[in-house]
């Protein structure tokens, strides 16, 4: 009977499950939008299973499914369906647009999502795949190129280059200029950004104009770059796991071009010992190179003949590897996103690392009428590099070592690593510089978020936001000991060891408290607004140690140091209150104003005899925006479909100026001390006027947007302009005051600058079919600052801080220019000679030029195919100078083509002119005489005088570029073929960057002039390109 039983039951089993295999069927369709196109990438989902596909290119699909299932259809900016199965095999679905999903954009740090209509600034807004297509490891770097008005300035070179972000141009000229960085809703920075994982990254707002700032404080007055993080939203509650994996190939971009008629050697004659290119004419002969090394009587030699780009075998080829795994879910209720990123690159400078490993948690619920959210980010770096300064060599780094071998060295025939086995007996060999000259950093970056919401209604909610981002780093720098072990023409080289030890933390604490309230008043008129209250504190400290003569060699520790030692020890703290209000009314969806009010308390403005009102500043902004298309609905034809005008008035305070409040305001120790028991300290020597007030920055703008030719849903051109004038007054600058107050400097509100900035930006879609879409845009931008006044004690300030040419504020001129020494010139602009035909030097300092350019073009192309993406970015800066350091350089050592054009001997300056009484002439000039011990020597003097080498006006260049930015490719392979195998998505590309500058013929790949803000600084690595190969998985 059990048997039996036993039987009869696994009968039914294998009916039921018969049954259940009959009704399990395949259904295929295609999704398309209204317009008939296909719609690839569209999520479909058996409703209450995990079970799910996406649809390829053509908008094809197949999934398993059974008669009665749901399956549900999703895609962003699409209305969702969901369609039950019936017995057909075949279903086919339309997609209609979901106007309130497209119209979403979140423009501020504190939430709030604005239509675009409803918006009244200008703004720009980037999506994923703009920020990723080129694999650009730095999100900050990635914008570059892609939006007007915005200029990524790199001020830094190498496996970790340093980048400002400047929005419509510098205003301020000694304050802050860089745009505020919000990430997740909270006020963050540039670095931090670049820091962030570009994989996680959803969205870049680019708020162009001033109008946040009543909701993040008087950084915002800059402009806001908005960053929003993907959040692993699936309505369906499918784990989903990503890795990209990327290989990034860096080599030398160029190098600068040298004259190949002269060799190494001085005044005329081969010097096996100099650095300088001022020997004979190349005529191929062996000739000694370098140091007798290892012994004191054998001379290394080569032919002496030109060797196209000598300094290039020294460098290697970079490699960054990179991979990034996210595992994201999801419903309706809450999400959660955990992401894992290395990063591991080898630079273009041997022996060059640099090491990141970055995670982030990213979490949300909600729970009825409260829902929480909360984030947590931790980076760990670590970077080793040679010195950017080396201490031994003067100052000089390897790649401004590199620059000064005469072009008939072979670089790599000195590779020991040994100073002795050098080329010159007068500097440091990059080859020792890599080994015995190094930093050594580490620094870790912990960043946590969280967020308690209450909806009390469908109208009013309140949440509190919080933030703590505590950095902390330190870093060995130091350079090994190295003497001669001979003596050149009675010049030894003793150098001592050198050490500097540096650690510090900083903590920021950011608070956020706001009620949001929403309402429709009317039929026709709407209300948005909010108030909240804002705490912020800032911590920091810094302690440094220095010191030369390590008692033991390789031993880098503070108690190593027997010489010399120098201790600094800077502690500073910041507090901020903020009360503010945001009020938006809406007419019609036609017509929109904006109101902001904010009240800022903040330390940086306390003094001895200040008072809580003393610290408090306020600043209010209006603006509108109407569309007459939606209020004129006749003025809308098949050629214009939309129309858009906005303006605004915003009055921001700044306090970037100011520091942060020292704990431990001594000024340091001082050198030599403690001695004999007693200690010593330096007085600070600037101090801050006791009623010194925020810089304020006064904004009028307006903007015009315009779409035409709307054929499906979407419009062929867009046409989007802008115009913004700001006057920023009260500027806080340092000035001079008598010694009998104890210090040299006061810091004063006196500064006035005049800002104009255009903006224009033309997108087309010439091409939009079934499986072709070709798209492209061109940006226009143009920024013009004058300054209007400096101080009542001068008429001109630096805002660099090291000697020779330097850019300053001048009063009546464009700022910043460049300031250096000059030739005097006549009214034709021809040089005026002395007497005996040398070119006269002006006295004092003279305008060399600005180093912001007359304006930028964007340019940005996009073309799919099927499966095919390609992107292409570009930009063109013209009409503005740099200095060029490493002109100057390679012209004294006789490396630079005009220290060739000529010959070596006499000869007669050129377009110049000497201012006589007049009388005829009757002497054939021949040139004058600089000095040389041979007329061969003639042209070396010249070049060395200070006629010539010593005039700033000679090395200052052109900084016109066009720069081919990104370049990428790439292929996403249909569903169907990843049908049988559990990868839902797969993705692979090609991308290049910075593989095309070209440069005025000037400037002979001396430097690229984005670098080092128009004072081409040495310490920098020549300019690179970068081949990438990535893929993209989805499981």
């Amino acid at each position: 009977m059990k048997l039996s039983l036993s039987k009869t039951l696994t009968l039914l089993l294998l009916l039921v499950v018969q049954l259940s295999l009959a009704q399990e069927q395949t259904i295929s369709g295609t999704v398309s939008d209204a317009s008939g196109q296909p719609v690839p990438g569209v999520n479909i989902i058996v409703k209450g299973t995990t079970t799910g596909t996406q649809t390829d290119f053509d908008g094809n699909y197949t999934i398993k499914s059974s008669e009665g299932d749901v399956l549900v259809f999703s895609y962003l900016g699409l209305k969702t369906q969901e369609i039950v199965v019936g017995t057909s095999n075949t279903i086919d679905v339309t997609m209609l647009e979901d106007t309130e999903s497209l119209d979403e954009v979140i423009i501020t740090a504190v939430g709030i999502k604005r239509k675009p209509d409803e918006i009244t600034t200008a703004y720009e807004n980037l999506k994923a795949d703009e920020i990723t297509s080129a694999n650009n490891p730095d999100a900050v770097q990635s914008l570059a190129g892609k939006v007007s008005g915005l200029q990524i300035n790199t001020t830094s070179a190498g496996v970790t280059p340093n980048t400002e972000i400047i929005l419509r141009g510098v205003k301020s000229i000694t304050g802050n200029n860089t745009a505020l960085v919000v990430i997740d809703n909270v006020i963050s920075t540039a670095t931090i950004l670049s820091n962030l994982d570009p994989e996680v990254i959803e969205s870049i707002n680019v708020l162009k104009g001033p109008n946040g700032a009543a909701l993040y404080g008087s950084r915002g007055g800059n402009g806001v770059i908005v960053v929003t993080t993907k959040k692993g939203t699936n309505e369906q509650g499918q784990m989903r796991i990503g890795l990209t994996s990327s290989v990034t190939i860096e080599d030398i971009a160029f190098l600068p071009e040298t004259q190949d008629r002269y060799g190494k050697g001085y005044w005329g004659e081969v010097d096996a010992f100099d650095q300088g290119s001022w020997g004979p004419e190349y005529d191929g002969s062996l000739q000694p190179v370098g140091l007798p090394y290892p012994t004191q009587s054998d001379f290394p030699v080569s032919p002496y003949e030109h060797i196209e780009d000598n300094i290039l075998p020294f460098f290697t080829n970079g490699v960054t590897f990179q991979n990034t795994l996210t595992i994201s879910s999801g419903d309706q209720d809450g999400y959660l996103t955990l992401s894992a990123n290395k990063r591991r690159t080898e630079g273009v400078i041997p022996d060059d690392e640099y090491n990141k490993d970055f995670f982030s948690l990213n979490a949300g619920k909600t729970l009825g009428k409260i829902s929480v959210s909360g984030i947590a980010r931790y980076t760990n770096e670590k970077q080793n590099t040679a010195s950017a300064y080396n201490g031994n060599g003067g100052g000089n780094n390897v790649y401004e070592q590199l620059l000064q071998a005469p072009g008939n060295v072979i670089v790599q025939d000195f590779s020991s690593g040994d100073n002795g086995d050098h080329w010159t007996a007068f500097g440091d060999s990059p080859y020792w510089i890599i080994k015995n000259s190094r930093r050594n950093l580490r620094q870790q970056i912990i960043d946590l978020s969280g967020e308690v919401n209450y909806q009390f209604n469908d109208n009013i909610n309140s949440l509190v936001r919080g933030n703590v981002v505590n950095s902390s780093y330190d870093f060995i720098d130091y350079n090994n000991a190295y003497t001669a072990p001979y003596t050149i023409t009675g010049d030894g080289r003793d150098f001592q060891s050198t050490l500097q030890l540096q650690s510090g933390n900083s903590r920021r604490i950011y608070v956020d408290f706001l009620t949001n309230f929403n309402y429709q008043l009317t039929e026709d008129i709407s209300l948005k607004s909010l108030i909240g209250f804002n705490f912020t504190e800032g911590k920091s400290y810094l302690l440094d140690t220095q010191g030369d003569q390590l008692t033991i060699p390789g031993l880098y520790t503070a108690s190593n140091i027997s010489s010399g030692i120098v201790i600094q020890d800077v502690r500073s703290i910041e507090r901020g209150n903020a009360i503010f209000a945001n009020v938006d009314l809406g007419y019609k969806d036609f017509l929109f104003l904006n109101l902001t009010a904010r009240n800022e308390w903040n330390s940086r403005l306390q003094s001895i005899t200040s008072d809580i009102s003393d610290i408090s500043f306020f600043y209010p902004s209006v603006s509108a925006a109407f569309i007459p298309t939606k209020a004129f609905p006749e003025i809308k034809s098949k050629v214009l479909h939309k129309m858009k005008v906005s303006a605004g008035y915003v009055k921001v305070g700044n306090i970037g100026a100011l520091n942060r409040h020292d704990l431990f305001d001594i000024g340091g120790q001082a050198l030599g001390f403690p001695y004999s028991g007693l200690n010593s300290f330096v007085a600070p020597t600037s101090t801050s006027a006791s009623n010194i007030q925020p810089e304020f920055v006064t904004t009028y703008e307006g903007n015009i947007n315009l779409e035409f030719l709307n054929i499906n849903g979407s419009p062929r051109i867009t046409l989007d302009a802008s115009a913004s004038f700001y006057t920023n007054d009260n500027q806080i600058l340092n000035t001079s005051v008598s010694n009998s107050t104890g210090v040299t400097q006061s810091i004063i509100n006196v500064g006035e600058t005049e800002t104009d900035a255009y903006e224009i930006d033309l997108g087309i879609t010439p091409i939009r079919t079934d499986n072709f879409r070709w798209s492209a845009n061109v940006g226009y931008a143009s920024q013009k600052t004058i300054v209007n006044k400096v101080t009542d004690q001068s008429a001109q300030v630096s805002i660099d801080n090291f000697g020779g040419p330097a850019r300053f504020a001048v009063e009546g001129q464009e700022f910043p220019v460049i300031l250096g020494s000059a030739y005097e010139r006549d009214e034709e602009g021809r040089v005026v000679l002395n007497q005996d035909g040398s070119p006269r030097v002006a006295s004092g300092t003279k305008i060399l030029g600005k180093t912001t350019p007359d304006y930028i073009l964007n340019f940005g192309t996009e073309l799919t195919y099927k499966g095919f993406t390609f992107r292409a970015t570009a930009d063109y800066r013209t009409g503005h100078v740099y200095y060029s350091n490493v002109y100057n350089d390679l012209t004294l050592q006789g490396r630079s083509f005009i220290t060739a054009e000529n010959g070596r001997g006499n000869f007669i300056f050129p377009n110049s002119t000497i201012i006589g009484s007049g009388v005829t002439n009757t002497t054939v000039l021949t040139g004058p005489s600089y000095g040389g011990p041979t007329p061969y020597a003639e042209y070396q003097s010249f070049v060395q005088s200070p006629q010539f080498g010593g005039v700033d006006e000679n090395f200052v260049l052109d900084a016109t570029a066009f720069k081919l930015r990104e370049v990428a490719l790439s292929y996403d392979v249909p569903t169907r073929f990843l049908e049988k195998s559990f990868v839902q998505a797969l993705s692979v590309g090609f991308s290049g960057r910075n593989l095309l500058t070209i440069l005025p013929k000037e400037n002979r790949g001396y430097d690229d002039p984005e670098v080092g803000g128009g004072i081409g600084v040495f310490a920098q690595n020549p300019p690179t390109r970068f081949y990438t190969m990535n893929i993209n998985l989805t499981f």
